[in-house]
């Protein structure tokens, strides 16, 4: 409103709840695209830390509370998927890296 002082306070708290959004997108983002990689372990760790960043301190209720647990979500999902794969095919996988370390 005209007049009205602008304080630290009244601009800090939507700042902080804007980062947090674009924690919880840039995070979001990052676990999705890690299931594009064969191995995207780095990424799906990088979103589980960002989805962390995103939900820290916020409302129940809010945007970044539920793009931050989606990318939780997606991150722990994708490392659980490679994890019980690396196990299911561990045979092939050895064999892969010893033709691979013959190439070279």
């Amino acid at each position: 409103m005209p007049g009205e002082e602008i304080t630290h306070d009244s601009i800090g708290e939507p700042y902080n709840a804007g980062l947090r959004v674009g924690f919880g997108i840039a995070a979001l983002t990052i676990g999705a695209v890690s299931f594009l990689s064969l191995l995207g372990a780095e990424k799906a760790v990088t979103a589980i830390v960002f989805g962390a960043l995103a939900m820290r301190g916020v409302r129940k209720e809010s945007l970044a509370k539920r793009l931050g647990l989606a990318s939780v979500v997606l991150g722990a999902a994708f490392l659980i998927t490679m994890a019980a794969l690396l196990i299911v095919f561990h045979d092939q996988v050895m064999e892969l890296v010893r033709l691979l370390q013959k190439l070279s």
